[in-house]
């Protein structure tokens, strides 16, 4: 604070998403998150098997991103078929619905172009990751 107040600075750091390439470090994406709260985003793809919609939703919580929850269609490897102790899992009319809370650290995400994976923060700014790289890429918050 000292060292702002000499600077002539009284902004602080505004909170923003940065994805980069996992192994290389390179960023892709740099977005600034508006609004207060716990901030959120989701990322959604096609089911490399089974061809349906799956959405992750994710809060970034003491300094990393949490799963909260994660709606799908069908059943079929890698999806839920069942909710673990602390987690409930729900039918819904657009298929299945998991609330939990699980730690994920580092995020890391490999966006396929098959499986059109998307990036959506709060505010509806949407981007699909496969047009930025088809590296795995690391999502991390700066400055929240």
């Amino acid at each position: 604070m000292f060292l702002a107040a000499v600077l002539g600075c009284t902004a602080v750091a505004a909170c923003e998403l940065r994805a980069q390439e996992h192994r290389t470090g390179r960023e892709v994406l740099r977005a600034a998150l508006a609004g207060a709260g716990v901030p959120e985003m989701r990322v959604s793809f096609v089911h490399s098997v089974l061809g349906t919609p799956v959405e992750d939703r994710y809060q970034w919580r003491a300094g990393s991103w949490v799963l909260v929850e994660e709606r799908f269609e069908g059943e079929g490897y890698g999806l839920p078929h069942a909710a673990e102790a602390g987690e409930r899992l729900e039918r819904t009319a657009e298929g299945w619905r998991l609330h939990l809370a699980r730690p994920v650290e580092p995020l890391v995400v490999r966006p396929l172009l098959a499986q059109r994976m998307r990036l959506t923060l709060d505010d509806g700014r949407t981007w699909l990751l496969g047009q930025l790289t088809t590296q795995s890429l690391e999502l991390r918050l700066h400055g929240c």
